[in-house]
C-alpha cells in the first residue's frame, strides 16, 4: 500500500475510532472522571489558598519584625515625649493604605506609649490576655472577635543598649486580603457563583470565611463535627448535611505548611462546593462534545483526501533520493513542486544531504584543533622556559676547551634538539591554523637513522634490537625534515614504551608503484581491535603517564604530506604502523 493511501486511511480510521472511543468513554466514565477532576481541583485550590495565606502572614510578620528594630522604638524610654514614634506609626499605617488598621506601642508594664489611631487604644487587649497565641519566642497572635474583626500581632521590642526588652509593638492586620483569597472562584465555577471557603484554627474554630458564609454568621463558630475531615487521608470528602439550602457538599482542605522561616499557625483552609453545582456542567459539555466529535470526523475525512496527495508525493521523492544516497549513487536532488513548508523541507533536506559528510569531517577536525589550541596556550610558557635554559647551558658548555668529540657531539644534539623542540611548541600553538610544510626531495632513510641515533640511549637502556631494512635503501620523496623526524621519533618512542626488556623493532621500506611504504613493527603488548579506531584521537593513551598527543601529531603530519597511516597487528603480536607517502606531491 502506498503512503498516499496509508495517510488517507489513517486519517479516517483515527477520526472514526477516536469518535467511537470518546463516545463510549463518556457514556461509561464521564461522571466518574469529572468527579475526580473536581476533587483534584478542590484539593489544589485549598492548597493554593493556604500557601497564599501563609505567604501573606509571612510578609506581615516580616514587617513587624523589621519595625521592632528601628532606632525610633527606643523612644519608649522617654515615653515618646516628642511624638516621633506616634508619627512613625501613623505614617506606616497610612502608607499601607488600610492594611494595618492600627499600630501601637506599649511599655513593659503594658502602658500605652504611642498609637496610630486614638479610638483603638483601649480596644486591643495586652499580650497577657489568654486570647493571644504565641507563634514563637518573639511574636504572638490574636485572631479577633465579632466586635473587632481584624488579625492582631504583638512582638517584643529589644533594648538596644542593655539586655532585655523595652516593650511591645502591636499591629492590626485587615482580614480583607485574606477574604479576597477566600473569594477566589474554583476552576470549574462561573465568576458570579459564590465561594464557600473558611479558615479554622488548630482548635477547629472558624476564624475567617468567604462573604456568603460570613453573612450566614459562621465566624468564630466551632466547626461542625461533620466537617472534621481528619478521619480521611484523601484530603477530600463528600458530606451530606443540610446547610444553606443544600444537602450534599464536596469538601476539601489543606493544612498550613508555613512559608520560608515562618512555620505556620496550624490553620486549615476548607473549600466546599455544592455537589449539584459541580456536576451541572456535565450535560452541557457532553452536548458540545458530541457536536465536536461529529464535526472533527467529517472534517478529517475531507482534509485527508486533500493532504494525503500533497504530503505523499514529495515525501516519496525524498525517500527515493535518500535510498540512492545511501547506496552511494550519484544523482541530482529531486525537484519538488510544492510551496511553503514542503518546499522548505525539500531545500533543507537537499542541503543537509550534501553537507552531511563534510560537516562531520569538519566537526571532528575542529574538535581536535579546539583541544590543541586550548592546551597549547597553557603548555607554551611551561615548556619554552626550561628549553631556553637548556639551550643556553649547552651553548656555554660548547665554549669550554678540551671537549671530547663525543661531548661536542652530545652538546650539538642538545642544542639542535632544544631548538627543534622550541619550534614544535610554536607549531603546536599554530596547529589550529593551516601550516605550510617545507618539502625537500631527499632520501627518507636519513631521517629514520637520525631518529634512531637520537633515541639510542632509550634503545640501549631497554635492550631493544632495532633493525632498518633494506640496509641500502635510497628511496627519495619530498618531505619536511623536522616534521618527518617528529613522526619517527613518536612512532619509535611509542614502540619502545610498549616493549618489554630485550624486545625488537623492525622498520621496513618498500617501494611500490605509487607510494613509498614504511612499516614499523614491534613485539610489544599490541593494541586491541576496539582501541585501534581511537589511537589517533587527542589524549587517547594506554599508559598512565601518557598524554595521548603523539599519534595524533603523527597523523596530522602524514596527512599534510598527502600520505596515510594505518594500524594493524605485527607478525609477533605487537603493533604495526604502516605509512604510505606518494612519490610526487600533488597540487592542492
Amino acid at each position: 500500500m502506498t503512503i498516499r493511501y496509508r495517510l488517507l486511511f489513517s486519517y479516517i480510521f483515527i477520526s472514526l475510532t477516536s469518535s467511537i472511543l470518546v463516545t463510549l468513554m463518556f457514556f461509561t466514565h464521564f461522571s466518574e472522571v469529572m468527579s475526580d477532576e473536581i476533587k483534584s481541583d478542590l484539593k489544589i485550590e485549598a492548597l493554593s489558598m493556604m500557601e497564599e495565606i501563609d505567604g501573606h502572614l509571612f510578609e506581615r510578620i516580616q514587617n513587624i519584625m523589621l519595625w521592632r528594630n528601628l532606632q525610633v522604638m527606643q523612644d519608649i524610654r522617654v515615653g515618646d515625649v516628642d511624638k516621633r514614634l506616634a508619627y512613625l506609626l501613623k505614617d506606616i499605617s497610612d502608607g499601607y493604605q488600610g492594611m494595618y488598621p492600627f499600630l501601637l506601642v506599649r511599655d513593659k508594664k503594658q502602658q500605652l506609649v504611642a498609637s496610630s489611631e486614638r479610638q483603638l487604644k483601649a480596644m486591643i487587649p495586652d499580650i497577657r490576655d489568654p486570647s493571644w497565641q504565641a507563634i514563637n519566642a518573639k511574636v504572638s497572635l490574636q485572631t479577633g472577635t465579632l466586635q473587632h474583626n481584624f488579625l492582631s500581632f504583638a512582638v517584643s521590642i529589644p533594648d538596644q543598649f542593655i539586655a532585655g526588652e523595652l516593650g511591645y509593638l502591636y499591629a492590626g492586620v485587615d482580614w480583607e486580603k485574606i477574604y479576597h483569597i477566600l473569594e477566589s472562584p474554583l476552576p470549574f465555577q462561573q465568576k458570579e457563583e459564590n465561594s464557600y471557603t473558611v479558615i479554622v484554627d488548630k482548635n477547629n474554630q472558624i476564624i475567617a470565611a468567604s462573604n456568603i458564609l460570613r453573612q450566614a454568621n459562621v465566624l468564630f463558630a466551632q466547626l461542625p463535627k461533620e466537617w472534621n475531615l481528619s478521619t480521611t487521608d484523601e484530603g477530600i470528602q463528600q458530606i451530606s448535611m443540610p446547610f444553606l439550602e443544600t444537602d450534599k457538599w464536596l469538601v476539601s482542605w489543606a493544612s498550613s505548611t508555613g512559608y520560608r522561616s515562618y512555620k505556620g499557625l496550624g490553620w486549615k483552609v476548607i473549600v466546599m462546593t455544592p455537589l449539584h453545582n459541580a456536576l451541572e456542567p456535565v450535560l452541557s459539555m457532553w452536548k458540545i462534545l458530541l457536536v465536536f466529535i461529529a464535526f472533527t470526523t467529517v472534517l478529517a475525512a475531507v482534509v485527508s483526501l486533500l493532504t494525503a496527495q500533497r504530503i505523499a508525493k514529495p515525501i516519496m521523492q525524498l525517500a527515493h533520493y535518500t535510498q540512492s544516497f545511501m547506496l552511494n549513487k550519484k544523482q541530482p536532488p529531486p525537484t519538488i513542486k510544492a510551496t511553503g513548508e514542503i518546499a522548505e523541507l525539500s531545500k533543507q533536506f537537499t542541503l543537509m544531504i550534501n553537507d552531511l559528510e563534510k560537516s562531520q569531517q569538519d566537526k571532528v577536525r575542529m574538535a581536535k584543533f579546539s583541544v590543541i589550541a586550548e592546551m597549547s596556550a597553557t603548555m607554551a610558557h611551561e615548556i619554552r622556559t626550561p628549553l631556553g635554559i637548556l639551550r643556553s647551558s649547552a651553548q656555554m658548555l660548547q665554549r669550554e676547551k678540551d671537549l671530547s668529540p663525543i661531548a661536542e657531539e652530545m652538546l650539538g644534539f642538545i642544542s639542535s634538539e632544544t631548538t627543534r623542540l622550541n619550534e614544535l611548541v610554536t607549531h603546536l600553538l599554530e596547529s589550529s591554523r593551516p601550516h605550510e610544510t617545507e618539502l625537500i626531495q631527499q632520501p627518507l632513510r636519513r631521517v629514520i637513522e637520525h631518529a634512531i641515533d637520537l633515541l639510542a640511549s632509550k634503545i640501549a637502556n631497554k635492550g631493544v634490537l632495532i633493525t632498518l631494512e633494506p640496509a641500502n635503501s635510497t628511496s627519495e620523496i619530498s618531505y619536511d625534515w623536522d616534521q618527518m623526524l617528529q613522526v619517527f621519533l613518536n612512532l619509535i618512542t611509542n614502540a619502545i614504551q610498549h616493549i618489554e626488556t630485550s624486545g625488537r623493532i623492525l622498520i621496513e621500506l618498500t617501494a611500490e608503484t605509487e607510494f613509498l611504504c614504511i612499516k614499523l613493527s614491534d613485539d610489544g603488548s599490541g593494541i586491541s581491535d576496539s582501541e585501534k579506531e581511537s589511537v589517533f584521537d587527542p589524549f587517547f593513551t594506554q599508559r598512565k603517564d601518557g598524554i595521548g598527543l603523539g599519534l595524533m601529531v603523527v597523523q596530522q603530519i602524514v596527512i599534510a604530506h598527502q600520505g596515510r597511516i594505518e594500524i594493524s597487528d605485527s607478525q609477533w603480536g605487537g603493533a604495526c604502523f604502516t605509512l604510505y607517502f606518494p612519490w610526487h606531491k600533488q597540487e592542492q
